[in-house]
């Protein structure tokens, strides 16, 4: 936003949002995105609200439309999917200019990719109407989007009517939808293909690329859309990135060497667990782990994080918690499935 234009706040009493009624079921946040675009553009076009007026805060519309502010939240990030609006911190969330020098749109949002994403999977698996879909962290790992998105885009399947809700498990209502070109490009793919580019012309192997925030104000992007497309770049291994001294660099054999030491403790619990454990056995304490591995708790707590986040393990909490195997990180089924079973062996 430029700093010599001076934004009027639009109160709520001119959007007029408490009017909503919601059906039971009905997707809250796409009923109030639909209302809120149309309510942009009609107010555009009209005159009454212009390019950087303030939009009402989360809490005021959460509170006339009757949802929560995470609703709000969601609602804001989808409009903001469609180029409609822009959000910076200690300024609040505005209406964005026209001007294509001023906008980087996404092609898609993240959601709508997730949500086209899933049909594909329902497709290529042969669920039928009336299969219930896997759990939302499965489906996370093996498309490889965070769970908050997957929410989000069933949310959507499920005001598309293709999946419901029975008994507190998602059920595939229907097929009848296409999968063809089922992965559209979003922003931070759009940025990561440019970044990628610039790399290719400008640097060597075991160059350092400029700090995020160089890159966001030359890419007219914001430093985590940056965060987001060198993340995705690190995966095809164009570039290595670590924090402190090392920063962002272009690929070489050296610089894949180093290690943080929550990654070698992680790698050495990994390792355990295939080794030692089976479904439902409870690890040592963070304070033995530290000792064993002669690491800092912390650096064994985020190392157990990960292994969290991948699915491997879960917390538990009281007198009788700790930390316990729900899963063995270990490519091959059957061996995973023996690992599991091991009484099997023996009886057989």
């Amino acid at each position: 936003m430029s700093q010599s234009i001076q934004p009027r706040q639009i109160t709520v009493s001119e959007m007029a949002p408490h009017v909503h009624s919601f059906l039971p079921g009905e997707n809250k946040v796409n009923k109030i995105s639909a209302w809120l675009i149309d309510w942009i553009e009609k107010s555009l076009a009209k005159g009454s609200i212009k390019p950087y007026d303030l939009l009402p805060s989360k809490g005021d519309l959460a509170f006339h439309t009757g949802v929560s502010k995470g609703t709000i939240q969601n609602v804001f990030r989808y409009v903001e999917d469609q180029g409609l609006l822009e959000s910076k911190q200690r300024v609040g969330t505005y209406i964005r200019s026209n001007s294509e020098q001023n906008i980087n749109r996404k092609l898609t949002s993240k959601r709508e990719s997730a949500v086209e994403l899933i049909k594909k999977y329902l497709a290529e698996n042969s669920y039928k109407n009336g299969d219930c879909l896997i759990s939302i962290r499965k489906l996370s790992a093996i498309l490889k989007i965070s769970t908050a998105t997957i929410r989000a885009a069933i949310g959507s399947l499920i005001s598309e009517g293709i999946i419901k809700k029975e008994n507190n498990v998602f059920v595939v209502n229907t097929m009848d939808f296409c999968t063809e070109n089922v992965v559209p490009q979003t922003l931070v793919e759009k940025i990561s293909e440019k970044i990628k580019a610039y790399v290719v012309q400008n640097y060597q192997a075991g160059e350092k690329l400029p700090a995020n925030i160089e890159l966001a104000s030359k890419f007219n992007v914001s430093i985590k859309t940056i965060h987001d497309a060198i993340k995705l770049l690190s995966r095809e291994g164009i570039l290595y990135t670590r924090r402190g001294q090392y920063g962002t660099v272009v690929v070489n054999n050296i610089n894949k060497n180093i290690q943080y030491h929550y990654e070698r403790v992680e790698s050495k619990l990994r390792s355990y667990i295939m080794m030692n454990c089976e479904i439902g056995s409870r690890l040592p304490s963070i304070i033995s782990l530290s000792k064993e591995y002669k690491v800092s708790a912390k650096t064994v707590k985020k190392a157990l994080d990960n292994l969290a986040e991948e699915g491997y393990i879960a917390f538990s909490r009281g007198r009788y918690g700790g930390t316990f195997v729900i899963d063995i990180p270990q490519g091959n089924e059957g061996y995973k499935w023996l690992a599991i079973s091991r009484e099997y062996v023996s009886e057989s």
